[in-house]
């Protein structure tokens, strides 16, 4: 293991991203845009990594990424000074001169501007919200100010915010400044106000980034048509995005489940839970409302001392149609342990597929037909997931799909699992092959798991990994893991407590640092094999994006 494992997993995606080769990055970067759109702050993570290296220079593909990075996060951030300064020394672009020089004009109090920018939004937002709307209302054409509030905004969800009522964008940047305020709306699925914006806008000066929002815009309009023509535009400016191409495939040839697969096929729906009975009941509620045909279903109380069992009794009439059975554990042994206990059942072993559930979720109706489609299109198929979003709205992407990331440099660590902040407006939903899906809501073929002696790895209670190592077993075995995007589940987590609210003790840190260096050392002995489970070695019919 790196030696310096502790300050890197503390640190996070920049200290890992300087233990590899420029090289190395260029793949990392190819690797990440076969997965994902951009964020900004994963794409100005990359900027970081290669700018400030002094080998950057010495070879083209190291530039090239670098001036790709940098043209995508002008796109995203187009008034940010040291991101214009930077293109502009890079490229001599007289163009991004000009808006730079505008900007600075402009750019007043800078530095309180730069105090209110540097705060963390994860923890002070309220205080950057106050601070910059005050700034706002004493510089009222503080453009790279706006950029920021509306960044606060995106933060908070909110369409609009209060210091929008101060600000007036200086006339020579009020082109772009329509565009980056369309933007922001559309993201936000804020559509009606961004169909306002985009009937000023000239469809022709727009990129890539704005095309693919108004894509989605007009698919929610009900303009599939129009959608379409928006993604080819934007994929003739960069070929190099894998998510578009996807998303274009599914909107040319929309996925259609067999609906009658519930009744046909062997499932045993298995659900586990430790004293979460309010939101239990919920989840239950759910499922009934959705179509199981004639699955089984099985509920562990884990050790529950809250009134989880007359909960599960009263919801009991809720599913006339499914044998339900409900056992019992006298203490909690973990999500691991809870997942092989019920696998290990006699009558789940006979069944040809087990479906997972939470606790907390929210599933959506056809969501076993769809997962069940894919699973029998292919005997190779050995789990399916799917998108699984925050509660509220607008609705904020949880989990998506991962990857092995890195498998050396004495580190093992995954890809993300979501572009960070990014709401979803349907750019997600499609089909893929990937590595590991998120287990709050999955479909495992019964076949895949019984060749997976140790199952769940206990190693990893009480929770967390446990199914990320699961899936990269079931990888091992040979078998695929599969996204369906089409199928969405709310994930409650803590029992309805808004996410953004949650902070980490130091207590599930420390848990969470112990079962990365489990999962380190369990799989040292073959990270050349995991290597092979990056992005770019799937083929999911479209070519690896080339820098």
């Amino acid at each position: 293991m790196n030696e310096n494992y502790f300050s890197i997993s503390q640190t996070g995606m920049s200290a890992q991203l300087k233990e590899l080769s420029l090289d190395e990055m260029v793949e990392y970067v190819r690797n990440h845009i076969h997965n994902f759109l951009f964020d900004e702050p994963v794409c100005l993570c990359f900027i970081e990594r290669f700018a400030n290296d002094p080998e950057i220079n010495k070879k083209k593909s190291h530039r090239d990424t670098l001036l790709y990075l940098l043209d995508k996060a002008l796109q995203m951030r187009p008034f940010r000074p040291g991101l214009l300064k930077a293109v502009a020394q890079l490229t001599g672009n007289p163009q991004v001169q000009q808006r730079l020089d505008f900007v600075e004009k402009h750019n007043r109090e800078q530095e309180i501007f730069d105090q209110i920018s540097a705060l963390d939004l994860n923890q002070d937002v309220e205080d950057a919200k106050t601070f910059i709307t005050q700034l706002i209302q004493g510089c009222t054409d503080h453009v790279a100010a706006a950029q920021f509030a509306l960044n606060v905004d995106r933060h908070l969800g909110i369409a609009r915010g209060e210091w929008q009522n101060f600000f007036t964008c200086p006339p020579a940047l009020r082109r772009d400044w329509e565009i980056h305020l369309f933007n922001h709306h559309a993201a936000l699925c804020d559509y009606e106000r961004a169909m306002e914006l985009w009937q000023g806008l000239r469809s022709d000066l727009l990129r890539e980034i704005s095309l693919n929002l108004a894509a989605e815009m007009f698919v929610a309009a009900g303009d599939t048509a129009q959608a379409i023509d928006l993604y080819k535009t934007s994929l003739k400016q960069d070929p190099r995005q894998t998510p578009i191409r996807l998303r274009l495939r599914e909107l040319e040839n929309p996925f259609v489940p067999d609906n009658s697969l519930p009744d046909t096929c062997s499932v045993d729906i298995c659900l586990y839970s430790w004293n979460k009975g309010d939101i239990f009941g919920q989840t239950l509620k759910s499922l009934s409302e959705s179509d199981i045909g004639k699955a089984r279903i099985h509920i562990l109380l884990n050790g529950c001392t809250d009134n989880s069992r007359e909960i599960v009794e009263d919801a009991l009439p809720l599913f006339p149609d499914n044998e339900v059975v409900v056992h019992d554990l006298h203490v909690n042994i973990g999500a691991p342990a809870a997942r092989n206990w019920l696998l290990r059942l006699p009558e789940v072993q006979e069944s040809k597929y087990v479906a997972f559930l939470d606790d907390d979720v929210t599933v959506q109706k056809d969501w076993l037909a769809r997962f069940l489609t894919i699973a029998e299109s292919d005997d190779q198929i050995g789990v399916v997931g799917c998108k699984i979003l925050h509660p509220g709205e607008p609705a904020q992407i949880q989990h998506l799909f991962r990857y092995v990331a890195i498998a050396g440099h004495g580190l093992l660590k995954m890809s993300i699992h979501t572009p960070l902040e990014t709401y979803d407006n349907h750019v997600y939903d499609f089909t893929r092959e990937t590595r590991s899906v998120m287990g709050c809501l999955h479909l495992i073929r019964n076949e895949a798991a019984q060749k997976i002696p140790a199952g769940f790895d206990i190693r990893f209670s009480p929770s967390q990994v446990d199914d990320i190592d699961h899936d990269l077993a079931i990888c091992l075995e040979g078998y695929k893991v599969m996204y369906c995007g089409t199928v969405t589940c709310i994930h409650h987590q803590l029992s309805g407590i808004n996410f953004k609210e949650q902070k980490s003790s130091t207590a599930s840190t420390g848990s969470i640092m112990g079962n990365d260096i489990k999962f380190y050392f369990k799989h040292a002995d073959h990270l050349e094999r995991l290597r092979e489970f990056d992005n770019l070695s799937l083929d999911i019919g479209v070519e690896p994006p080339v820098i």
